[in-house]
């Protein structure tokens, strides 16, 4: 094979294909929780000194402000996020509008389902891993 100054292999093709840009303003809102993103994270590799080895982050849209839950276990996220809920409501004077989690098996029970259609919340769910490929989900 001769090679010259034109020739890409096959890996390097794939390497340099460009994603699509994220456009900032299409998730951008105008008054706190109206969008709140969610995730879960964990296991870490130590434990708290109170034995969590998981922790929620909830972010506001607007404000960017983040707040962070920790947890023994993953199932225990649904109760975290209504006490996050009641807290920030509380605080702002304001309801949450739409959830934007991952589709981890935390957000996507029964329960969690049902909290959310009586209080009002679109769920916006997103495939973690690839921001560019949003699977929109509204409830």
């Amino acid at each position: 094979m001769i090679i010259t100054e034109n020739t890409i292999c096959k890996p390097c093709q794939f390497d340099k294909k460009t994603r699509l840009q994220l456009n900032a303003k299409e998730g951008s809102k105008s008054k706190p929780l109206e969008l709140i993103h969610t995730n879960l994270c964990g296991s870490t590799r130590k434990k708290s000194p109170r034995g969590e080895q998981y922790y929620i982050l909830f972010t506001d849209d607007f404000s960017r402000m983040c707040w962070i839950g920790l947890l023994k276990h993953k199932d225990e996220a649904f109760e975290k996020f209504k006490v996050f809920k009641a807290l920030v409501e509380n605080e702002l004077g304001l309801k949450i509008k739409c959830l934007r989690p991952n589709m981890g098996g935390e957000f996507i029970s029964n329960d969690f389902f049902e909290f959310c259609e009586q209080h009002g919340i679109k769920r916006q769910f997103f495939v973690a891993i690839t921001p560019q490929k949003m699977v929109w989900w509204k409830e």
